[in-house]
């Protein structure tokens, strides 16, 4: 059992549920013995994903992933086996026996882990004996600038980084080797030389659920708007989609008096200023937007969550995407609106805490927002606007489930807009719950040159994201793609394999400004893979990558002709020839 005692694991089985686990992360409707949901594994749109009480055990009747508790946990919090373990023995108010390991692999890669865990915790120490120090002065005053008490930079164990120099010294001094410390993420290394990554900065640690330091933020002290804040690159110990920052201090306050849901902000600095102003439940993501692993994290401490982005337009842009990430892990989504363009430590400093303790109060449900800011975006006064206002408005409130909410939305629509409510349902009735699928044509690629070149770069994307053997022995990089959708994949696709990583096709849900529907065909393909007697795939993939790189060389071709027929050059056109006639040469032998 990866180094834990059998009888252990069984007591830790029997005493965690299998449904009562579930249900923290998923919407589960019972059938009898056993328990359904939409699967959090791939996207879909009915429930395939079944919970089994009796048996202990999950199944996916769509992806057909399956396992124990351990592994769902290990599954949705992105945790390997020994944190699972530990996630649920929390839970069932076990005590953890002590690790035999006897795989030299698992040895390794543990020990490399405490190394790494143990240098943190030392890099930590030494910034908070900086800012304690007599050189720490331009660090106080930053603090005392940004009104942080003794108490509040103790919470957080902030710190300083005086210069770029002294971290790595004091790190060999202790012992460290140079592969562990630039591994660790908080020493850089340039031409050979060792360097503190956040030198300079005011320095606040990143720790984990379980009390471990795996990252520090770093903030600049100066008035250079540049860069001011830096985290710590990902590390073995420190992935950026899967943490949260203070989840340790929110976990804490779960466990000692309980939570009324959490509140996610965009800085770190928000999160210091809120948390001294008394609110405990307060995170905030890594510098990146919000994901589906950080919202699943949430899900384990509340049902909850108040998303309180900056009231610019950036952090609305923002908000509007964490939205649908947070409410399709099942959370109760609230956002809170910020007045003015401030950010929540702005506000907190002009408003004070209770003013911003009514801004939680009167926060607006998901739908209700999603109304709010279409409202803002068109001139309601202007016929245009409002028929833009209208269409988008209607497609928000078909999103609710409930008869009695679409209602009591459709009168306050009537009320901003002078359109009856009867010719408001009738347009709200005539919206399509289910777009039309467009039919992919799969064995011949036909149509269109567009679509032939869409449908071939499609199941080329496709054949990558389910790491299909024939794809993988076949290099993306060279090969362009037609729209900014498909070319986020593609580099999603060579991080992947440049990094040895398994690629999820899930991710791409993820991609900002993703077109749902595209992705949908993609998924198509899964089908006919399934059902298609006598379908080479393989074959059909070259054929594929062939159309792409065809595409490419009869766009070359045409711009050359372009430039052939406006040069007067003799001499030049002469070299337009040429390489004209090097890409024509490149097509036939494609052929």
């Amino acid at each position: 059992m990866k180094g834990f005692d059998s009888k252990f694991i069984d007591e830790l089985k029997r005493k965690s549920d299998i449904v009562e686990v579930a249900r923290k992360y998923l919407d589960l409707k019972q059938n009898g013995t056993n328990y359904w949901a939409r699967c959090p594994f791939h996207h879909e749109k009915t429930a395939s994903f079944c919970v089994s009480s009796i048996k202990q055990l999950y199944h996916c009747f769509g992806c057909h992933k399956s396992g124990d508790v351990i592994s769902l946990v290990m599954e949705l919090d992105s945790v390997d086996f020994a944190d699972a373990v530990k996630i649920l023995a929390e839970r069932a108010h076990l005590k953890l026996p002590e690790i035999k390991i006897d795989d030299e692999k698992i040895k390794k890669e543990k020990k490399e882990k405490e190394r790494l865990l143990s240098l943190m915790k030392d890099c930590a120490l030494f910034y908070v004996a900086n800012l304690r120090s007599d050189k720490g002065y331009q660090h106080v005053d930053y603090v005392l600038k940004r009104k942080f008490s003794s108490l509040t930079v103790a919470k957080f164990g902030m710190g300083a980084s005086l210069n770029f120099n002294d971290l790595p010294k004091y790190l060999e001094e202790k012992g460290y080797t140079k592969e562990e410390m630039v591994l660790s993420g908080a020493v850089g290394e340039k031409n050979g030389r060792l360097y503190d990554f956040l030198g300079g900065r005011l320095i606040i640690p990143v720790i984990d659920q379980f009390n471990n330091v795996i990252a520090f933020d770093g903030r600049r002290i100066d008035n250079v708007k540049e860069q001011k804040y830096v985290n710590t690159k990902e590390t073995p110990i420190f992935n950026k989609s899967k943490t949260l920052f203070n989840l340790n201090n929110v976990k804490k306050a779960k466990n000692e008096k309980g939570i009324d849901g959490i509140i996610i902000v965009e800085g770190h600095l928000d999160v210091v200023s809120l948390v001294q102003a008394g609110f405990d439940n307060v995170v905030a993501s890594m510098g990146t937007a919000l994901t589906k692993d950080q919202a699943r994290i949430i899900k384990r401490y509340t049902n909850r969550v108040y998303v309180c982005f900056d009231g610019d337009s950036a952090g609305q842009k923002a908000t509007l995407k964490s939205l649908d990430i947070l409410a399709g892990e099942g959370l109760e989504v609230k956002v809170v609106r910020l007045t003015d363009g401030l950010d929540p430590d702005e506000m907190i400093n002009k408003y004070g805490a209770d003013k911003y303790r009514e801004t939680i109060v009167d926060s607006l449900p998901l739908i209700d927002y999603k109304l709010f800011v279409l409202k803002n975006t068109y001139d309601v006064k202007n016929a245009d606007g409002r028929r833009k206002y209208l269409s988008g408005a209607l497609k928000v409130i078909k999103e609710s489930a409930s008869a009695v909410e679409q209602e009591d939305l459709l009168k306050t629509l009537r009320d901003e807009t002078g359109i009856t409510i009867d010719a408001l349902k009738r347009e709200l009735y005539s919206i399509d719950d289910k777009q039309p699928e467009r039919e992919i044509t799969i064995k011949r690629i036909n149509g269109e040159v567009d679509e032939k070149i869409t449908v071939a770069e499609r199941y080329v994307l496709y054949a990558y994201l389910n790491n299909k053997p024939f794809a993988l022995e076949t290099k993306i990089d060279n090969l362009g793609f037609s729209t900014p959708l498909f070319n986020e994949i593609k580099k999603y696709i060579m991080q992947k394999i440049e990094l040895n990583e398994q690629m999820r096709f899930n991710d791409i849900y993820e991609i900002e400004d993703g077109d749902e529907m595209e992705i949908e065909k993609m998924l198509a393909f899964d089908k006919y893979d399934e059902k298609e007697d006598g379908f080479d795939k393989a074959k059909y993939f070259s054929d594929c990558v062939k159309t792409i790189k065809q595409k490419a060389l009869d766009d070359e071709i045409n711009r050359l002709s372009v430039l052939f027929s406006k040069e007067t050059d003799v001499e030049k056109r002469q070299l337009i020839a040429k390489e004209m006639g090097e890409y024509i040469t490149k097509k036939n032998k494609l052929h």
